[in-house]
């Protein structure tokens, strides 16, 4: 993977495509404490985005190992694609990562640090910045949301 390749490598992708592609290795790379969820967005809208393929695979596979390695005791990661209402222009990848313990989110009982095998956070928002897209995590008592918006194809 060249994360300098010109923008013209870039492919013309259905998140919602891809991501159903990617559940059965999700799946796995989660491990079996971690139940995956997947669908659209309520509102609905085609995600097509212009992004290197090879880019947001690999994107999607670090993030299901921080959540493998974050939530030990297990719990639910919920993956939505498609357009987002308030953001118009922008196909989104919506992570909802829900712990089944208190110890398995950051900021728990005994204050674990959310660390991974992964090449994490850091490395998704680059990948996600290169294609022109922005970054957005949010934690809510012990939940996580990842929203990841990219630029819709024209």
């Amino acid at each position: 993977m060249n994360p300098d390749a010109p923008e013209s490598t870039a492919d013309r992708l259905d998140l919602s495509d891809l991501v159903g592609e990617l559940t059965p290795e999700l799946r796995c790379l989660l491990g079996p404490s971690i139940e995956l969820a997947t669908g659209g967005m309520p509102s609905g809208g085609a995600g097509v985005v212009r992004a290197r393929r090879d880019q947001i695979v690999d994107l999607l596979r670090h993030l299901a190992l921080d959540a493998h390695d974050a939530m030990p005791d297990g719990g639910t990661v919920t993956i939505r694609t498609g357009c987002l209402d308030a953001t118009p222009n922008c196909a989104a990848i919506v992570i909802h990562e829900v712990p089944a313990s208190p110890e398995g989110f950051p900021g728990g009982r005994h204050g674990r640090i959310r660390k991974g095998r992964s090449l994490g956070l850091g490395a998704s928002y680059d990948t996600v910045e290169r294609a022109g897209g922005h970054f957005h995590v949010s934690c809510r008592g012990r939940e996580t949301v990842l929203t990841i918006c990219f630029p819709v194809a024209k």
